[in-house]
């Protein structure tokens, strides 16, 4: 008797604090695409690099600016924003160099290994450009750095 009462009270108490435990979503938001634990989104609107790192924060869950760490994720990146953009534009994504030490960082303090740079970049033209970008005429395949105040369509990524 006394180990079913304890029993019925254990799911008692699962039942009534449920509700209170959050439990982290195992989808992405609508919109959203899904692919092997993370979920990107791609936005059209033109900001600067900095702008569009806090609107990509503002979604929460860890989102930043997109890190691109293998070539299956550039094809997969290059796929997606070819097929939501509806302006022609060049995508930020979440590498830089804004503290101008010549050492390149992802903003979600991802490993900074793979690399996808177009022919002679980085170059810091007129040291100044601390920020990345998908470059179109690409297919959104490869990056230019270019400067942080540049108006960019930009894409963000957040785990599972």
């Amino acid at each position: 008797m006394a180990l079913l009462t304890y029993f019925s009270f254990s799911l008692l108490g699962i039942f009534f604090a449920g509700p209170f435990f959050q439990v982290e979503a195992d989808t992405c938001a609508r919109e959203w695409l899904q692919n092997q634990g993370n979920c990107y989104a791609y936005f059209d609107q033109k900001l600067t690099w900095h702008e569009a790192e806090i609107e990509c924060q503002s979604y929460g869950r860890g989102a930043h600016l997109a890190s691109i760490l293998t070539k299956a994720e550039t094809l997969l990146v290059a796929e997606h924003v070819s097929t939501y953009q509806r302006e022609f534009s060049n995508v930020w994504i979440g590498l830089h160099d804004v503290r101008q030490t010549g050492k390149w960082r992802w903003a979600d303090e991802s490993t900074y290994n793979y690399k996808s740079w177009m022919n002679y970049q980085p170059d810091n033209y007129d040291k100044n450009e601390h920020c990345v970008e998908l470059r179109r005429s690409t297919g959104f395949k490869l990056w230019n750095d270019i400067q942080c105040n540049t108006r960019n369509a930009y894409i963000c990524k957040h785990e599972l």
